[in-house]
């Protein structure tokens, strides 16, 4: 708007001319820029920092910009932007902004001694970096918050768009989104939080604490007293495609928290190996599926876990018609598990169609075949170390699932640790990989009466102590082992059933079975002492064969004990308890090693093979290095078997002859009496 100026010919022209001029002068009004500079009192005029400018406002200043202009905009290298008091974005604008690529800029938002400073986003970025080779500092000790009026996925922190620049996040303040991400990541980004990420959601939206999205390389620590809380996962990421390379890092503090309120407390979505995440763990990581999944950690790759806090996933959630919901303290396609503290799968009360499992160990869903996961993308090891407790309340404590790989499960469960499952199933479960269990500590399937069901794969199981409670089946593969070595001296009670293994081995210590087996394999007894506690404990498919160990037969009454063959290769000792064995056939017998038989019942066969033995070359060099009772032996085929039983001694001798004589001395008197 122009104005002439001429000579007013009235006074109320005069007036209207007056009142003009200030009108003009506010519509052409010239935005106050404080920047570089400092700003103490009110402002709202929009700010820009270019090339190695400051900009302060102090603890009495504010900044309160409207509309859809950014607050501060960022032109130039080496800024910084140093705020004390509130930066107010109340329109659909951002607070912060850089659209040209700048590096070494430099944010603080309040002070070690000033809590009270804000940077507030009514529907827009607090702050967002666009170019993907900016490089950026940002150090919160206040608040930052974006309120996403429109839920349109407004972040408090937005570095996604770097790719090549340093993007480094320190939080000992609070960092707030609603209905969207709180902080998401550049590529290698460093995040430092000792306050607390938040992001919160009523709509159900994808609102996680951090997302990294597909940002490879992000290294977070969460320090004690930090809280990282989603309101969908708590922290997630992950590759976007089977070719990329992805891998993060997350250290969570004792103290920390990692919290997904209804998702994951971290997830991190992908495709194999080439996903490799770090996490160590001394604080607690939670999840919570309210309307879904809900895993404490749920890596589809390779992941690297170590765990002394607490993992926990608290619930999951699936319509019925889709099946069961599975709540997972962790799941992983791969890598390692060396716990110490607890990991747990529980569900809610009153949830009927999820169950609450410790571990699972599988990589993804298949797609269109609901239940069905893709198999391991890497060899699995877990140790379950002294202190550290894996748990399934309603399932496993930990199971592998898939199709088969070319891969190995190791799990180690050390002295002092404690596997249990729940429910119906098996402690540990495993599937169609070939699975080494070690157990030292206890593995606890007392809620289903199963302690350990292995798989298709070819399995191991070695006990060198701890306790057992429930079945252990080696497996569908034929070829499972199971290995005692418990110490010398030490002890291992078993009173379950041991299942499918072609071969049980006692190497050291005292290993003491009670519950009736069924697996045909061979027993070998190479050291220590085996105790079977009443009659056939062991099935009478299997073999027996002395490596140098001892048999003994507790409480097996006139039954004793039956086996398909025996073999004699190192000496050996059998205690029969005043029972006796039952051999069906004759193994491998090495010349010059010795079998002592003792307890056995007076009179009776120790032992006996089916058939006549009695001109077996075997059998003859058996019974020549065999003792009973201390005693040589005598054996006789009775038509079905062979027995042998102890030469009776002199004195038992003379004690029959005079028994002898005397019965022929009343036949004597009898006669005469006539």
């Amino acid at each position: 708007m122009s104005f002439t100026f001429s000579k007013p010919h009235s006074a109320i022209q005069f007036l209207l001319l007056a009142a003009a001029l200030p009108l003009s002068a506010t519509a052409n009004a010239v935005p106050v820029l404080v920047f570089p500079g400092t700003l103490s009192n009110a402002n709202t005029d929009a700010q820009t920092l270019d090339k190695n400018q400051l900009g302060s406002i102090t603890s009495t200043g504010t900044l309160t910009v409207g509309g859809s202009a950014v607050a501060v905009s960022i032109v130039g290298k080496n800024a910084t932007l140093d705020n004390q008091g509130v930066i107010s974005q109340t329109g659909n604008g951002r607070v912060m902004r850089d659209n040209t690529g700048v590096t070494g800029l430099v944010i603080l938002n309040g002070s070690s001694s000033n809590r009270a400073a804000k940077m507030l986003a009514a529907d827009g970025d607090v702050i967002q970096m666009n170019k993907a080779n900016a490089s950026v500092t940002l150090s919160n000790y206040g608040s930052m918050i974006s309120e996403n009026a429109s839920a349109g996925g407004s972040q408090v922190v937005d570095f996604a768009a770097i790719t090549t620049g340093a993007n480094v996040v320190n939080n000992y303040g609070l960092l707030q989104a609603k209905e969207a991400d709180a902080v998401r990541t550049g590529v290698a980004g460093a995040l430092n939080n000792y306050g607390s990420i938040i992001s919160t959601t009523s709509t159900g939206s994808g609102s996680d604490g951090i997302d990294a999205q597909n940002n490879s390389g992000a290294l977070i620590l969460n320090g004690a007293g930090g809280l990282i809380d989603g309101g969908r996962h708590g922290i997630t990421g992950g590759q976007k495609d089977g070719t990329q390379a992805y891998t993060m890092s997350i250290t969570n503090a004792a103290g920390g928290i990692i919290r997904g309120s209804n998702g994951s407390g971290v997830n991190l979505d992908g495709f194999n190996n080439k996903q490799v995440i770090t996490i160590v763990n001394h604080g607690s990581i939670f999840g919570n599926g309210v309307t879904g999944d809900g895993d404490g950690l749920d890596i589809d790759g390779i992941a690297n876990v170590t765990n002394t806090g607490l993992i926990r996933s608290v619930n999951a959630f699936s319509p019925v018609a889709e099946g069961l919901a599975y709540s997972e303290g962790l799941s992983i396609g791969g890598g390692s598990i060396v716990n110490s503290g607890h990991i747990e799968g529980l569900v809610t009360p009153g949830n009927t169609n999820a169950v609450g499992r410790g571990i699972t160990l599988a990589g993804n869903d298949i797609a269109g075949k609901p239940g069905m996961r893709e198999g391991l993308y890497g060899n699995v090891t877990i140790t379950n170390q002294h202190g550290g407790l894996i748990y399934g309340q309603s399932d496993s404590a930990i199971v592998t699932v898939g199709a088969a790989s070319a891969y190995t499960v190791s799990i180690s469960n050390e002295a002092g640790g404690v596997i249990r499952g729940g429910g119906s199933y098996a402690a540990i479960r495993t599937g169609a990989d070939s699975t080494v269990l070690v157990n030292a500590g206890t593995i606890d399937g007392s809620s289903s009466g199963k302690a350990i069901e292995m798989g298709s794969g070819r399995n191991s199981l070695t006990v060198y102590g701890g306790s057992i409670l429930g079945d252990i089946n080696g497996g569908s593969s034929g070829q499972n082992t199971l290995l005692f070595g418990v110490s010398d001296g030490a002890s291992f009670a078993y009173a379950g059933s041991l299942a499918n293994f072609s071969r049980v081995e006692v190497r050291s210590g005292v290993v003491v079975l009670s519950g009736v087996s069924s697996y045909t394999g061979s027993t070998v007894l190479s050291g220590g002492t085996l105790e079977l506690v009443g009659a056939n404990r062991l099935s009478a498919a299997s073999i027996l064969q002395l490596d140098g160990g001892s048999l003994q037969l507790l409480q097996a009454g006139a039954q004793g004990q039956t086996f398909a063959s025996l073999s004699l290769s190192q000496n050996s000792t059998v205690l029969l308890g005043g029972s006796s064995l039952t051999f069906n056939g004759l193994g491998a017998v090495v010349e010059g090693k010795t079998l002592s038989f003792s307890e056995a019942a007076a009179g009776a066969y120790a032992f006996r093979l089916l058939g006549d033995m009695t001109h077996d070359a075997g059998f003859l060099q058996l019974v020549h290095g065999t003792s009973i009772n201390g005693m040589a032996v005598r054996y006789q085929f009775d038509g079905t078997y062979t027995g042998v039983a102890a030469v009776p001694e002199p004195a038992t001798y003379a004690m029959l002859l005079g028994g002898l004589g005397l019965l022929a001395l009343a036949v004597r008197r009898r006669k005469s009496s006539r």
